[in-house]
């Protein structure tokens, strides 16, 4: 099956032809194959990964927030953000999550703004984890 990868910045993959992706939905994590029922889904902040067709290794990338849709043969992600793992700086995840845990403990916040800063804590911590598959 064909995938693709886009933000509104760059194209991660165009077309890459993958046996299996498995992408962090709202309701928990959602396995792709081939033939899989046509569906359109919203995607949370996490690790995603995929496995290139003949090869024994999954790819990973660190997406927030998005949309997903499934046809038969094939599968279109478009992230808020997307980063591969070499493309993380350490120390940038590492800012965000603090700046954000930081206002998330000192200010009164509605739901929108702690939403966002959760958010933004969950993508720091999902970056720092998905450095761990670096090729």
């Amino acid at each position: 099956m064909k995938m693709t990868l886009v933000t509104p910045e760059k194209r991660i993959l165009t077309g890459a032809d993958v046996e299996s992706v498995t992408v962090p939905a709202f309701r928990g994590e959602l396995n792709i194959l081939e033939g899989h029922t046509p569906l359109v889904t919203t995607l949370d902040t996490g690790i995603m990964r995929w496995k290139v067709k003949g090869s024994d290794r999954f790819q990973y990338a660190v997406i927030s927030w998005g949309y997903c849709e499934v046809y038969p043969n094939g599968i279109d992600i478009l992230a808020e953000t997307a980063d591969l793992p070499e493309d993380v700086n350490l120390t940038d995840a590492q800012s965000f999550i603090d700046k954000a845990k930081a206002r998330l403990a000192a200010e009164s916040l509605n739901d929108a703004d702690y939403a966002d800063l959760s958010r933004v804590v969950k993508r720091g911590e999902s970056s720092i984890e998905v450095t761990k598959f670096k090729n």
